[in-house]
């Protein structure tokens, strides 16, 4: 893979108690670097009602994905397989206690392409609020991958 990508992170939630589903989807540029057997993508969003920018660091090693956000939101999430992870979610209108609990995780990778599949529950403040899912697409810049479904 090139330290040239383009990303996409797609987020599912199914919210207990309603048939309403969510979906977020964030394309952006970003680097890619692999050093000391970890994936580690960079990446830069704007946040949604504001020109600010968050600052994103998705790791990956040996199925544990770690997702890190600074700016007006803060919030370190990892992702293991049977595991629940507990951390703060920190935003502008206040802090939340996030739970994540992976059921399932898929992993793919190849020259220019590494794509990776989690589905996980998620508490919020120690209740369950949502089964979740997360696909994120790091493809090289120039590998002609990138495309809008």
């Amino acid at each position: 893979m090139t330290e040239d990508i383009l990303i996409s992170v797609k987020g599912f939630h199914t919210l207990e108690n309603t048939e309403d589903d969510q979906e977020i989807e964030v394309f952006s540029a970003g680097k890619y670097y692999f050093k000391n057997g970890k994936h580690y993508i960079l990446y830069e969003e704007q946040a949604e009602d504001s020109a600010e920018i968050i600052k994103s660091r998705i790791t990956l090693k040996d199925g544990c994905l770690e997702v890190r956000k600074t700016g007006p939101v803060h919030s370190q999430m990892t992702f293991e397989q049977d595991r629940k992870n507990m951390s703060w979610y920190n935003t502008p209108f206040g802090d939340l206690m996030a739970g994540i609990r992976v059921t399932d995780m898929h992993v793919t990778e190849d020259e220019n392409l590494l794509a990776i599949q989690v589905k996980y529950q998620l508490e919020v403040n120690y209740e369950h609020i949502a089964d979740s899912k997360i696909e994120i697409r790091v493809m090289a810049k120039d590998s002609g991958l990138f495309r809008l479904d």
